[in-house]
């Protein structure tokens, strides 16, 4: 049985992966729906993560696909014990304690040099790798034991968007990939050098264009 933690809110990852996982033959598979929590409007110069969802309820989307769900408070999450396989589609911060469960991210970044949010955008800017990284959650952020990263292609005929895109496909693919793999295993631990990252301000948004164009440039 597959465990999804969700927001209790249409959520695009979330209506992706569900499709991802239904296609490739998983079927018995349960939301664990946590609070929708608000967070402050932001204004980047580029935008770089899909937005719409399907406007959908979680009632609606489980009846839909013959799901169950089960609403949680984030303090109140022991029945993820129930479940071999976990995986993180949308969620706020969980409590340390959860780690216990070997919790499943997608991180749209190579861990563990680009750790935070507006992880592509930091990597492009700063020089490190472009990719995207599973592994089991830890106490720290962006940190647990590593299940599998890969590069990113980049090609001449590229823009942000189509990284960006690409980027958030290979989220949700190994996501389900790695229900099915072997894990790496290589502790993803927090180093100084790889500090975690903030929301990237639109002075280091304009750098960081500057710094694709080139890169696609010398592809």
């Amino acid at each position: 049985m597959i465990a999804v933690i969700t927001y209790d809110h249409p959520h695009r990852k979330t209506q992706d992966l569900l499709f991802r996982l239904m296609l490739s033959g998983y079927i018995d598979i349960d939301l664990i729906v946590l609070p929708w929590q608000d967070r402050p409007e932001t204004h980047p110069l580029y935008r770089h993560r899909p937005l719409e969802p399907v406007d959908i309820s979680i009632e609606k989307l489980c009846s839909t696909f013959n799901l169950n769900y089960y609403r949680r408070d984030y303090n109140d999450l022991g029945l993820l014990q129930n479940y071999s396989k976990i995986l993180i589609a949308g969620t706020g911060i969980l409590p340390e304690d959860v780690t216990k469960y070997k919790i499943i991210n997608s991180h749209p970044g190579y861990l563990p040099n680009v750790r935070g949010l507006d992880a592509l955008k930091w990597a492009i800017l700063n020089g490190q790798p472009i990719g995207v990284t599973t592994h089991f959650i830890g106490a720290e952020t962006d940190t647990g034991i590593l299940i599998e990263r890969r590069i990113l292609p980049i090609y001449h005929t590229d823009t942000f968007h189509s990284i960006a895109l690409r980027q958030y496909e290979t989220e949700i693919d190994m996501l389900v990939n790695s229900l099915s793999i072997e894990p790496e295993g290589t502790e993803l631990k927090a180093y100084r050098e790889y500090p975690v990252n903030k929301r990237m301000g639109a002075h280091d948004e304009i750098r960081m264009m500057s710094r694709l164009n080139k890169l696609i440039g010398s592809q």
